[in-house]
């Protein structure tokens, strides 16, 4: 009879932190997703799991979802655009204050006087805006004595009325109290990770820092400061834990401070023996007719020898059953061939087990685009006022053609930009000089070909840096 077995499932309640740390850059997005760390399993029969390695991947964090705002996006002046948010610090105490940025393109003193910022968050309010380029306004957020803890989305109103808000939050967080708690990586072996809390302490607080989970089976070790904004440490779940969720408090002293219900599930693994599907990436997710697919199966436990347990097909268009290939016990690829014929448009995937047990079924996992597709720009090297630089624009299938026909222009006068050259089919290069009274700032480049404005999957901002 085969061993009953049992994995474990941890709910992450905000994998926030690692997304807002992310550089400002404009350019190629990472060529895959790593497998969420959000999912822990453990093998119910053995009494003393051996150590294991965490795996070695990272997740892009996946932000949640700023408040539910209708959004009067008709008040914005025509040919302007606001793209994002973009703050000097993501975590702060009270009684800070801090810069920020508003991206986007086409701005004016006109419109900087017209917008007015709020933070949506008592305690917090915003001052001193001013245009620093058309494509920047920047900005100080000031966070008072008596701010809450909490996430802060703020939002560009107009006649007092919301035009956008922020995808992205910055977290305020009180002394002795937590924002969240994210897991940074998992073991391999699927039955614990590593974990950060996001909190405010002190030396003195940290002495009487505690994490109390519910049931003596979440073993925590190497609990590790990294003041004043986090602490660090290791889950391991034991092997007597049965299924159901399961809850980790934080403590100063004797006070509970925070408490996440049900953070760590234990359910069944449902591949194999051991192994727990958790979610489903793509290596790269523009693809054109005629190229390989390629897609990435994420989890814990996984086995070589559970390829022979799973199915896979693209929803929407027959490209043949998907070839599965073992890559760690963390991830498993699958491989498809994109045919000639294949409408261009988004494509999703399911993940099935042998018994037609539906596993992963994700919509706009990749897509399949056209010749000539933009995906989006980078500069080459850092770009200084009185220096040039050579800009990259990427993407897909370049023709000669095209790479004569494409135009790029800035609002910035003192920003001038030859006309592109191609460097192979995936690859153009333009040359860019900033002139020496230019503003240090971001920068919206605007591309275009035959007349027609091209949109660009990820946004044409470049950032002049600040003399050295």
């Amino acid at each position: 009879m085969r061993d009953r077995r049992l994995a474990v499932w941890a709910v992450l309640p905000l994998a926030v932190l690692g997304a807002i740390f992310l550089p400002r850059s404009c350019g190629r997005r990472p060529s895959h997703a790593a497998p969420p760390a959000a999912a822990v399993k453990i093998p119910q029969k053995i009494a003393k799991p051996p150590l294991a390695k965490p795996a070695k991947t990272s997740a892009k964090a996946q932000l949640p979802a700023p408040p539910a705002v209708i959004l009067h996006k008709e008040l914005i002046p025509k040919d302007i655009e606001i793209v994002r948010c973009y703050y000097e610090q993501v975590i702060v105490p009270p009684q800070a204050s801090f810069g920020f940025d508003i991206d986007g393109s086409g701005f004016t003193a006109e419109f900087e006087k017209m917008i007015r910022v709020d933070a949506a968050t008592p305690g917090v309010r915003v001052k001193n805006l001013r245009l620093v380029t058309a494509d920047q306004i920047h900005g100080e957020m000031e966070v008072g004595p008596d701010a809450a803890t909490a996430l802060v989305y703020p939002k560009v109103l107009i006649k007092d009325l919301p035009v956008f808000t922020a995808a992205d939050p910055f977290g305020v967080v009180r002394p002795g109290e937590v924002l969240l708690i994210r897991f940074l990586s998992l073991f391999e072996d699927g039955r614990g990770g590593v974990f950060q809390i996001i909190t405010n302490l002190d030396e003195g607080l940290f002495k009487q820092f505690s994490i109390q989970p519910s049931t003596p089976g979440l073993r925590l070790s190497d609990i590790a400061p990294r003041l004043p904004f986090a602490v660090e440490g290791t889950l391991r779940v034991g092997p007597e834990v049965p299924t159901g969720g399961y809850d980790l408090s934080v403590l100063i002293g004797s006070r509970q401070v925070y408490r996440k219900d049900g953070l760590i599930q234990v359910v069944r693994p449902n591949v194999g023996a051991d192994g727990l599907v958790l979610g489903l990436t793509a290596e790269e997710p523009h693809r054109r007719p005629g190229d390989a697919v390629k897609l990435f199966l994420d989890g814990s436990g996984f086995d070589a020898k559970d390829l022979s347990a799973l199915k896979a097909h693209v929803d929407g268009f027959d490209m043949g059953p998907g070839t599965f290939a073992y890559v760690s016990p963390v991830r498993m690829a699958i491989s498809f061939h994109c045919p000639a014929n294949a409408p261009l448009g988004s494509y999703g995937a399911t993940i099935l087990s042998n018994d037609g047990k539906t596993l992963v079924a994700k919509k706009d996992v990749f897509s399949v685009v056209g010749p000539d597709w933009v995906e989006g720009v980078e500069l080459a090297t850092p770009l200084r006022p009185g220096q040039k630089a050579v800009v990259r624009i990427l993407g897909r299938d370049f023709s000669p053609d095209f790479a004569r026909a494409l135009r790029v222009s800035v609002d910035e006068p003192g920003l001038l930009i030859s006309r592109p050259r191609r460097l192979d089919a995936d690859t153009l290069a333009a040359d860019i000089a900033a002139d020496a009274s230019i503003a240090p700032g971001d920068y919206w480049l605007r591309l275009s070909a035959r007349g027609r404005a091209i949109v660009l999957p990820h946004s044409g901002i470049i950032k002049v840096e600040k003399p050295l």
